[in-house]
């Protein structure tokens, strides 16, 4: 074979995948569309809304750019925006994004330590702020906030100098949103880059000790950015409106802004109104077609609607589709929006690293589809779904993670594509020497556990857990299984598969199982110790919002009958136990260290621990 050199190359094929191409096309296609935030107080249309067309987006991103060039970004520096799904937001990803600058989002939900830990790792230069979110940046430690050479201000929904700064943050480094943009010019332009610049900056929410960085490139994003408009994964297009209710500093709204100012389409932002009924308004106020939002969502949107009464909703709702990401959604939610709705439920995986959109499970995929039957059809909405074109997926034995398992078989899931990070933005250990005596202790590791499990020897779950990459795979942490078509099923996270008696039970299908019970608002399913079969399930619930609180008596009996129904005796929770509240984590999905945390701290007891039963 001739040497890559031998082959010409043209400077078609030089082109860089820059953002800038994609975040202008949509003002130039749809310049009259909208961009729509939600308000609360009296500004806006006087109908609670504030609109803004493509045009007069694209003319305030390239102000944002040119001002913040003026002040002195350069590119790779770090702007961190601290900000509601906004039409202004979006202006900050369109601006930071084609500029050169590094697009870091921060967490709105996260304390202030993590959120200062964070802020000081990336150095942040500049922090763009909503205005009732600057007194929780005020609480960040003030050396880390001494750092940060200037505070952009965003008046209270949109209204120029609408906003009260705390005294943490000197009145000489903050400039109003506004008077900001005033300084730059209308004929910016975006400078040249090289396609492998960083772009974006997530953090994961820090679950398993320090936040982590994973960082994209304008490469990376690009390429997402054309995966999310396939037909067989979201499927976006300008003839859409959209309503993005996955918070913009989640893995950059998985990608939704991005696609939308490529195509122009409409988008419609809650702003801060984040609960189910101001979701419902805006989705019947813009005949949205399509949202985007995690399980606990889309069952707070499912019960406004039964509130307000289904028929009646039905007849003013133009949705077509909601897609769900996070944790997967019990089926029998599912199966509620597509026959009460008549609404296509497309589940997709991903994770911040892989930016995010790994795969998504489409009612119909497959030519085979078009002649499947309704049931067949349903359980595609059930998985994660078939990979997207840019990443490859294998299904590793977790002792010998070059051991590829076959179809049908569970194990760890890893992945990797142009889309997926390869290492951690400045960890501590990216040195390639220290990264192979790293995988070196992992397989010793790996040897002592086999080797103990062998002899009853109990191994603490996730003791050689030490890594995320391995051979240029991610090691995702999710236990899945690829079916007869490829699609993948994801079976639970490795540190909440429970293992009890040696037998593996998906917390993930008892979750979705008793979720579907009508007594039943949500649930989660953890493990608790048990002195014979070394972990039995419990599961922790919630009941229906204004429900006659003696439902909560019998409960426990009726969800085991429930569960047996489709789970072996030692696959079912040995409790059932009510809260007023399950907790979540930042970005929505059941926080299951803090359960079990809370759990011991309260002096937990299974009630088959004492008696540690001889069978199950």
């Amino acid at each position: 074979m001739a040497p890559a050199s031998a082959f010409p190359v043209s400077a078609r094929d030089e082109a860089p995948l820059l953002l800038r191409t994609l975040c202008d096309r949509g003002a130039r296609l749809q310049p009259d569309n909208l961009l729509v935030t939600k308000c609360k107080g009296s500004a806006g249309d006087g109908k609670g809304y504030l609109t803004i067309t493509f045009q007069e987006h694209q003319l305030r991103s390239l102000r944002l750019g040119s001002a913040l060039a003026r002040w002195g970004v350069k590119i790779g520096d770090r702007v961190a925006t601290l900000l509601w799904n906004t039409a202004w937001h979006v202006q900050c990803y369109h601006a930071v994004s084609c500029m050169g600058a590094v697009l870091h989002t921060l967490n709105l939900r996260l304390g202030t330590k993590d959120l200062g830990f964070i802020i000081d790792h990336a150095a942040d230069r500049v922090i763009i702020s909503d205005s009732d979110l600057l007194d929780m940046l005020g609480k960040v430690d003030s050396a880390v906030l001494d750092k940060v050479e200037l505070f952009v201000c965003c008046g209270e929904d949109g209204v120029p100098n609408q906003w009260t700064l705390p005294s943490s943050i000197p009145r000489a480094k903050a400039i109003d949103y506004d008077s900001f943009l005033s300084t730059g010019k209308d004929d910016f332009v975006w400078p040249d880059l090289p396609e492998t610049a960083l772009h974006a900056l997530c953090y994961t929410s820090g679950t398993t000790g320090v936040p982590k960085g994973a960082a994209y490139s304008q490469r990376s994003t690009y390429l997402h950015t054309l995966v999310m408009v396939g037909a067989d994964q979201i499927g976006l297009s300008g003839s859409q409106v959209i309503l993005p209710f996955v918070p913009m500093f989640h893995v950059l709204g998985w990608g939704v802004p991005f696609a939308g100012l490529m195509v122009g389409m409409r988008m419609v932002f809650t702003g801060r109104s984040m609960d189910p009924d101001s979701m419902l308004d805006a989705m019947l106020d813009w005949g949205v077609q399509i949202s985007t939002g995690v399980p606990t969502v889309w069952q707070g949107v499912r019960s406004c609607i039964e509130q307000r009464g289904t028929e009646k909703v039905r007849k003013g709702l133009k949705l077509k589709m909601l897609t769900c990401g996070g944790s997967a959604p019990p089926s029998t939610m599912i199966g509620w929006y597509q026959d009460q709705l008549g609404v296509e439920f497309l589940q997709g995986w991903g994770m911040t690293e892989t930016n995010p959109l790994g795969s998504a499970g489409r009612r119909v995929a497959k030519y085979k589809d078009l002649s499947a039957s309704s049931d067949a059809l349903f359980s595609n909405m059930t998985k994660a779904g078939l990979p997207n074109a840019l990443v490859e997926v294998r299904i590793a034995d977790p002792e010998d993670l070059d051991r590829e398992l076959p179809r049908g078989q569970q194990g760890e899931l890893l992945v990797r594509g142009p889309t997926i990070i390869t290492e951690y933005f400045q960890f501590d250990a990216p040195d390639k020497p220290r990264q192979e005596l790293q995988e070196q202790l992992v397989s010793t590791l790996s040897r002592i556990s086999r080797l103990l499990t062998s002899r009853n020897i109990r191994v603490t779950r996730g003791c050689c857990k030490m890594k995320w990459f391995h051979r240029g795979w991610l090691i995702t942490g999710d236990v899945a299984k690829l079916d007869e078509e490829g699609a993948i099923i994801i079976c639970d996270r490795s540190k909440d598969v429970i293992k009890s008696g040696g037998e593996w039970i998906s917390s993930i299908d008892l979750e979705n199982h008793i979720t579907g019970m009508k007594d039943i608002a949500m649930a989660a399913v953890v493990a608790v110790p048990h002195p014979r079969w070394d972990e039995r399930p419990v599961a922790i619930v919630t009941l229906p919002p204004g429900c006659d609180p003696g439902v909560a008596k019998g409960l426990k009996e009726r969800v085991v009958a429930h569960c047996l129904q489709a789970f072996a005796k030692f696959q079912v929770p040995d409790d059932v136990i009510v809260w007023q509240e399950i907790p979540l984590t930042s970005t929505g999905k059941l926080d299951k260290k803090v359960i079990r945390a809370m759990l011991t701290s309260q002096g937990y007891m299974l009630p088959t621990a004492a008696g540690a039963p001889s069978k199950l």
